[in-house]
């Protein structure tokens, strides 16, 4: 995925990306805490720990679209505090 500029970036578009991001990541997380519990589930059940690795694929795109989340609020820090 290509990373924008957000300097180029209006506020609304700043703003409507952080919302997508934001909904993405709770639902990612969502989704992981779900395949955590029936990977330990299954595990019990199964003996058989394959399941549980699952979430774990998931964890570098939560930590990517939060470092985006950081830096669109930075930038909208930037464009808040900054004289027009």
């Amino acid at each position: 995925m290509k990373e924008q500029d957000l300097t180029q970036l209006t506020v609304n578009e700043l703003k409507a990306k952080q919302k997508t991001l934001k909904t993405s990541s709770i639902l990612i997380l969502i989704a992981m805490a779900i395949m955590l519990i029936s990977g330990i589930f299954f595990m019990l059940k199964m003996k058989s720990p394959v399941f549980t690795i699952l979430p774990v694929a998931f964890l570098p795109l939560v930590i990517v679209f939060s470092k985006q989340l950081k830096s669109i609020k930075e930038e909208l820090q930037k464009r808040e505090n900054s004289p027009n």
